[in-house]
């Protein structure tokens, strides 16, 4: 057993076009940011941090994955930024504990997009609300998840729109 710390996007973000731009920046600054990371620490045997769609057979085609700790992820599209709830990660033992430096950064990137809607929680507060445990309960986190999966990668049309 462990603890867990990451961010929320609480409320949820409405699929329009404020929302698609200021997710579109934000994955270009994180894409930047990460794109040529190496970290002895992560879950890959070279060491890369950041893992697009399309660049792995093993993991899905809709999300951008960072391989540290639990392997938090992000939707990799402005198309289905309603879809990111959460990024977070056990943060505890010798496997997981390098990933809270990546989520505090990320953390920190999403604050200059989506503001008042970061909300950054961690499991070792003893608050027994928020900010101990996030906006989401986990099935409703996982849901999400499960719904972007089975929607899969938008097309090149819905891209265009």
């Amino acid at each position: 057993m462990g603890f867990d710390c990451g961010f929320d996007i609480c409320p949820r973000l409405e699929l329009n076009a404020a929302n698609k731009l200021a997710y579109q920046e934000f994955l270009r600054e994180v894409i930047s940011t990460y794109q040529g990371v190496h970290d002895e620490e992560g879950r890959r045997a070279d060491g890369k941090v950041l893992v697009l769609p399309g660049d792995s057979e093993e993991l899905d085609k809709v999300n951008i994955w960072f391989m540290v700790g639990e392997c938090p992820h992000l939707p990799s599209t402005p198309d289905q930024c309603n879809y990111f709830l959460r990024f977070s990660s056990k943060v505890s033992g010798r496997l997981t504990t390098p990933a809270e430096k990546y989520i505090r950064a990320i953390h920190e990137i999403a604050k200059r997009y989506f503001g008042s809607r970061v909300h950054y929680w961690h499991g070792m507060n003893e608050t027994g609300d928020e900010k101990q445990y996030g906006c989401y309960d986990w099935p409703e986190v996982q849901e999400a998840a499960k719904e972007l999966r089975e929607l899969g990668p938008p097309t090149k049309h819905e891209d265009q729109q």
